[in-house]
């Protein structure tokens, strides 16, 4: 299921909203203007397990 309002799944926004890792996620994704082919970056600049495994959920990277 995708919210209508940001098209990302509804358990992302869930955990976004429950979760202080996702929101810091979402916030650096946002700052930062992330994507997929930013995994190099994102492995060497964030250190912290969770939001890094947030961030890895939220922009759909393996």
């Amino acid at each position: 299921m995708v919210t209508a309002d940001t098209k990302e799944p509804l358990s992302v926004v869930m955990k976004q909203s429950i979760f202080l890792s996702y929101s810091a996620a979402e916030y650096l994704i946002k700052k930062y203007h992330l994507t997929k082919a930013d995994k190099d970056k994102i492995d060497a600049s964030i250190t912290d397990l969770k939001v890094k495994k947030a961030v890895y959920e939220i922009l759909g990277i393996e």
